[in-house]
């Protein structure tokens, strides 16, 4: 349902005259607020201390509302014009952009023709990790019945629904990375800027728990198999990110090697190699389908750690059927693999909730 110029009016008079709450007042009226919102002109509300997480205020002015208290953190399309004329801006859960404040691992932060990115440093080296701003959004998982190479263990097709933004890895892990975080060097040395293979999922959870302890508060892991997919599709619906067809200029997949990480087009959020180059960890269990599978984009994760898991994006040795965005696979958490590595993403936390969603610059 589409927000119209009365919808808002009328929603205004009754928040102004009633005891109800913003967000209450729009799920009584069965708006979508991460879709009602766009481009909204909103004059006068009182949303203090109203939680306004799933919304998207892209291209909105909120004219002389009070936001005392709330929390915008985690609501999408926030930026300086869009708060241009708010009041209680000092007390309002702002992301670090609006507000400021940055989160104490963040080495280097900035915005492009992509979105946000915000990077982070090993401590006592010059190698750092570039991370891309995923915003909230719905999507279709899976592929269509009629999209050419597909495979059963795609269906069933369903909507995901992702509501709280996330940070991804720009690129895969790469050796230079690896090296300064683990200790040690990789299995198969091939490069400093190329990514890190024969990491298996074990070794890639042990890389999480040592980064983050280096880094406390960055508290980043592999990616759900939705939330990895959501990033590789980038609001896109056709086979790759790129369209219906892929050339070899676009991502690597039939060659020998992998590529060095960011030499290949990114996708419209930003994000490298997200199709081939090498296969992907995610924090899933396998499984067969999608029957039955999380539609809020968290992992399915139910095993004493046994389980094989997934991996996702194909890779320099596959075909172009094996690096769509809906292509998955799954290993035993053992395996290392040499077309085999990871990226990881950090899904915002509660604790940090005034600090972690990416805006434009004030």
């Amino acid at each position: 349902m589409s927000l119209t110029p009365d919808h808002i009016r009328r929603i205004v008079q009754v928040a102004q005259s009633q005891d109800m709450g913003f967000v209450e007042l729009v799920g009584l009226a069965e708006l979508d607020p991460a879709e009602a919102f766009k481009g909204a002109v909103l004059q006068g509300l009182d949303l203090r201390n109203e939680d306004l997480s799933g919304f998207d205020f892209t291209g909105a002015r909120l004219e002389g509302c009070q936001l005392d208290g709330a929390d915008l953190s985690r609501a999408a399309g926030i930026d300086a014009v869009v708060l241009s004329g708010a009041t209680g801006l000092e007390t309002a859960r702002l992301p670090f952009w609006v507000s400021g404040r940055p989160p104490s691992w963040a080495h280097e932060w900035g915005r492009d023709e992509y979105g946000p990115w915000v990077s982070f440093k090993v401590p006592g080296t010059e190698v750092t990790q570039r991370m891309r701003w995923c915003p909230p959004g719905k999507f279709m998982m899976g592929s269509p019945e009629d999209e050419v190479g597909r495979f059963g263990r795609e269906d069933p097709r369903h909507e995901v629904a992702i509501a709280q933004g996330f940070w991804m890895f720009e690129t895969t892990c790469t050796e230079a990375l690896w090296t300064e975080v683990m200790g040690v060097p990789p299995r198969r040395p091939r490069g400093p800027a190329v990514p890190v293979t024969e990491v298996s999922w074990m070794d890639s959870q042990d890389f999480a728990a040592r980064l983050n302890g280096m880094l406390p508060g960055l508290e980043i892991g592999l990616p759900s198999e939705a939330r990895w997919e959501y990033a590789c599709r980038a609001g896109t619906v056709t086979p790759y990110s790129f369209g219906e067809t892929i050339s070899r200029d676009q991502v690597c997949f039939g060659g020998r090697a992998p590529v060095v990480v960011g030499s290949l087009p990114a996708n419209a959020w930003g994000l490298r190699e997200m199709h081939g180059n090498v296969l992907e960890w995610c924090e899933d269990d396998w499984h067969d389908d999608y029957q039955d599978a999380p539609l809020d984009g968290t992992a399915r994760v139910k095993s004493n750690g046994a389980a094989s898991r997934v991996v996702r994006g194909g890779s320099w040795i596959g075909d172009a059927r094996g690096v769509r965005s809906a292509a998955r696979n799954g290993y035993d958490p053992s395996v290392r693999a040499d077309n085999l590595g990871f990226r990881c993403a950090r899904v915002q936390a509660q604790s940090d909730r005034t600090q972690a969603a990416p805006v434009a610059l004030a």
